[in-house]
């Protein structure tokens, strides 16, 4: 079965210079620690909301949004034209590299955290499904593994390629999707690759989202 690990157009030109997907602790932009450090896949075909950008002009980036409201869509197009297209790598699930998240050991020490236990139920209630959730515990090389565009629907980039042995074809794509994703980074005056110190940022909305689950 195919799992896919989401994300953004920033992301990609740090992804292929590092030659593999980071755990979150190590690229996170937040200077608060996160409860885990994993890199995070789904089944799902669809990009979760629980890690779309916010933007306050756009209300369907907003979990909240999702929590009162079911059945919002969201118009990835729309979102992309701002900060650059969504992609989705692609693996193997068979791989021993990855993990299937609902039954593993990793989550029953996560959800010994009250605020994990919100954390999951507010992905179930947008329709993330932590049942369809795998992880990779390590670094994860980019071998074996096919990237899609968002463009209109999923489209094919690269298929079934490893960075250790790429041709030129595919060396071609990685380095347009490269500058691209530095072009937009330059935009948002984010990094574009992380041997520079990551900024600080408050997770605000985890911490709404936490606190009103409890009133």
């Amino acid at each position: 079965m195919k799992i896919y690990h989401y994300t953004k157009c920033n992301r990609l030109n740090s992804i292929f210079e590092d030659g593999f997907i980071a755990t979150e602790m190590k690229r996170t932009l937040s200077s608060e620690p996160k409860n885990t450090d994993f890199v995070w896949l789904t089944e799902k075909h669809t990009y979760p909301k629980t890690a779309l950008p916010l933007f306050s002009t756009l209300p369907e980036t907003c979990l909240l949004t999702h929590l009162k409201h079911k059945g919002v869509y969201v118009d990835l197009d729309k979102i992309g034209a701002i900060i650059g297209k969504f992609y989705r790598f692609g693996f193997n699930s068979a791989d021993d590299k990855f993990t299937k998240w609902f039954h593993s050991k990793e989550r029953t020490v996560a959800r010994c955290r009250n605020q994990w236990i919100v954390m999951e139920s507010i992905a179930n209630k947008v329709g993330d499904d932590i049942r369809s959730f795998w992880i990779a515990k390590e670094d994860l090389p980019l071998e074996n593994f096919s990237l899609e565009v968002f463009d209109g629907g999923w489209k094919m980039l690269l298929d079934n390629v490893s960075v250790s042995n790429l041709s030129d074809k595919s060396k071609e794509t990685i380095d347009e999707l490269k500058s691209l994703s530095v072009k937009v980074c330059e935009e948002f005056d984010i990094p574009s690759s992380h041997k520079e110190p990551a900024k600080k940022s408050v997770t605000r909305l985890i911490q709404q989202l936490y606190a009103s689950y409890h009133h």
